[in-house]
């Protein structure tokens, strides 16, 4: 990519930017799918991240679409329901159906968070262990 050189030289002289490079080149798929799935990271600042660390093109691209698929239908699913509960007031099912279905999709989405917050802290924890290793 256009700046992987001068991550490189920034990645030399940091051992932590070094074990995440390492995490995300190995586990790259599951990283971008967790990622994806957790609304708590910036998408512009992570896409620029990704481009200049080591993932390859199949995880990334695999990764971003189920990982966005979730939230991809939560937004069109709102969407059916706005139409439902306004224009479409006759064959809409009762309120209590969305808001059902609404509470499950958030719910789901909290749990892939959680999820993706878990291995993260866990590959994070890894990494500490495979550098006090290295410095032994």
């Amino acid at each position: 990519t256009l700046l992987r050189g001068y991550v490189e030289c920034v990645l030399a002289s940091s051992p932590k930017f070094q074990s995440m490079d390492r995490a995300i080149e190995k586990e790259g798929f599951k990283l971008m799918l967790l990622l994806r799935l957790s609304p708590l990271f910036p998408f512009a600042l992570s896409n620029y991240l990704y481009g200049a660390s080591s993932i390859r093109f199949l995880p990334y691209f695999f990764g971003t679409l189920f990982g966005f698929a979730p939230g991809t239908f939560a937004y069109v699913y709102a969407g059916r329901v706005g139409k439902a509960l306004t224009i479409d007031s006759d064959s809409a099912l009762p309120w209590f159906v969305y808001i059902g279905v609404g509470f499950g999709i958030i719910g789901l989405l909290k749990i892939a968070g959680d999820v993706a917050t878990g291995v993260i802290d866990s590959m994070d924890e890894d990494s500490n262990v495979w550098d006090e290793d290295m410095k032994l």
